[in-house]
This record gives structure tokens, C-alpha cells and sequence, in this order.
């Protein structure tokens, strides 16, 4: 049996277009009674991010940090937040804040099967990705363990990366591989996150010499500098970080840093 072909190759054409007419009268009347709706709001929408959500998208913009991309009131070669740290990447830049229908965006897309946003939240970051493009060799992304992609039955932040590699014509580095089991991240408190991830991943083979680093959400660096040294270790002399989006600080859990989307007068 022909896998695009379910009724047999050997069918008459008439029969075949029959059954392709059929099956576009069902789902006629599928969206009749389920009808299309954003994967973000829920609302009645034609596309899988209504206009309305993505006009919510907080976008960060300049000035920021110019090594961890914090938004400041100027430009800082390194701010409060990633000084004093030996962060692996060269830089690391956000689309927007980890807030509002943004948050609900990349929520739907971990949890919520919203594959079908990866499409436009990659779209989100093209301004951010059209300025790191041409330093690049090659595309990578933040790995899931095996059991976490299975359990998924997806990458997101692959599924962000494919687009983008698509759309600029790069090469996609899937050699990245999370090879240590430790709690997730967004568990634990931010003092914690640098520890649980070293050692956690690997990459195999040669890796190109300056790659883009791809992750949903960006909070303490702690996961993608620990890529980026796996990287290096393989080969690449330089690794540039993109995340659509970046985690404003919850104070209610003690932590004593600025949100991300409030001003930070970095010296």
C-alpha cells in the first residue's frame, strides 16, 4: 500500500477522486464543527496565532547588554546579570519577554502539541536572526534527553531551528545531545541551574566552526553556555545564542535581580 495513496495504488483514478473529494467534504465539515482556533487564546481564528496575540508579543529592543542581551538603559559590554560569570557564547539575543501571549505561545508549543506556532514564533525572532546570519556556519539547537523528546514526540527548540535554517539557507547541526538526566531547569531555583546542567550535553562529530544556538526560552544562560562549551569542544570557535524569548525574574521567589522588562542601569 502507498503511504500517500491509503485505498492501493491499483485504484481507478475515478475512485481516487472520489475518495480525495470525500475526504475534503469531511473536513469541510470538520471545521464546521471544530472550528479553527489560535492555539494561544482559543478564539476562532484562520491561522494557529490570531493577529490579536501576536500583537501581545512583548519584543525587547536596544539597548541591551551586548554579551547576554538584557535590556539596559544604555549599551553595556556586560551587565549585573551575566558579569562575573564564565559564560561559553560569544552573545545571546531574545525576541521578547517570556510574558503575556508570548509566555502563552511558547507554553502551548512545549506542552500543548502547538507545533504549528513554531512557524511564526521563528518568524518572531527574524530582526535578531537576519543580524546573526551571515557570522554563522551552521544552525544548532538545545537538545531534549530521549525520554523528554519521546514523551513530547518533538524538540521545540528544533522545530524553531529547522524553520530558521530553512528560511536563511544554513546547514542544521543535529549532533548536540543532552546525555546526562537531571531535573528540568524551570524546577529550581536560579542559583541551582548552573550546577544541575554541567556535563549534561555532548556533541558528536565535527562541529562547524561559528554555529547559532537555538532555545525557546532564555533565563540564566546556565543551559546554553553549558551547549555552548560542548560545542567548542568539538570545534566551534564561536557560538551566538538566539531564544525567542527571556525570562523576567520572579521576585516572589527571592530572587534579587531586575525583571527583564524592567530598567536596569548597568554600569
Amino acid at each position: 500500500m502507498n503511504r500517500h495513496n491509503p485505498i492501493g495504488s491499483g485504484t481507478p483514478r475515478s475512485f481516487l477522486s472520489t475518495w480525495t473529494g470525500l475526504r475534503r467534504l469531511l473536513g469541510g465539515f470538520s471545521e464546521l464543527i471544530f472550528p479553527q482556533v489560535c492555539l494561544v487564546c482559543e478564539s476562532t481564528s484562520k491561522a494557529p496565532l490570531c493577529a490579536s496575540c501576536a500583537d501581545g508579543f512583548s519584543r525587547i529592543t536596544s539597548p541591551v547588554c551586548e554579551k547576554c542581551g538584557k535590556p539596559c538603559e544604555r549599551p553595556v559590554a556586560d551587565c549585573r546579570e551575566c558579569r562575573g560569570k564564565h559564560l561559553h557564547f560569544t552573545l545571546a539575543r531574545s525576541g521578547g519577554a517570556y510574558t503575556g501571549s508570548l509566555k502563552s505561545a511558547i507554553h502551548s508549543l512545549k506542552y500543548k502539541n502547538g507545533k504549528r506556532l513554531a512557524a511564526y514564533l521563528s518568524r518572531f525572532v527574524d530582526d535578531e536572526a537576519g543580524r546573526l546570519m551571515e557570522a554563522v556556519d551552521a544552525i544548532a539547537f538545545v537538545p531534549l534527553s530521549k525520554l523528554k523528546e519521546a514523551e513530547r514526540g518533538y524538540n521545540q527548540s528544533g522545530l524553531l531551528a529547522r524553520h530558521l535554517a530553512r528560511r536563511y539557507n544554513k546547514p542544521l547541526y543535529t549532533k548536540l545531545a543532552k546525555v546526562k538526566n537531571i531535573p528540568e531547569q524551570h524546577r529550581l531555583g536560579f542559583a541551582q541551574r548552573g550546577d544541575n546542567v554541567k556535563g549534561a550535553f555532548r556533541a558528536f562529530g565535527k562541529v562547524p566552526e561559528r554555529v547559532l544556538l537555538i532555545d525557546d526560552v532564555y533565563t540564566t544562560g546556565s543551559t546554553a553556555s553549558e551547549c555552548a562549551s560542548a560545542l567548542k569542544q568539538r570545534g566551534a570557535a564561536v557560538v551566538y545564542v538566539l531564544t525567542v524569548a527571556r525570562t523576567p525574574l520572579d521576585v516572589s521567589r527571592g530572587d534579587r535581580r531586575r525583571a527583564v522588562v524592567d530598567s536596569c542601569k548597568c554600569r
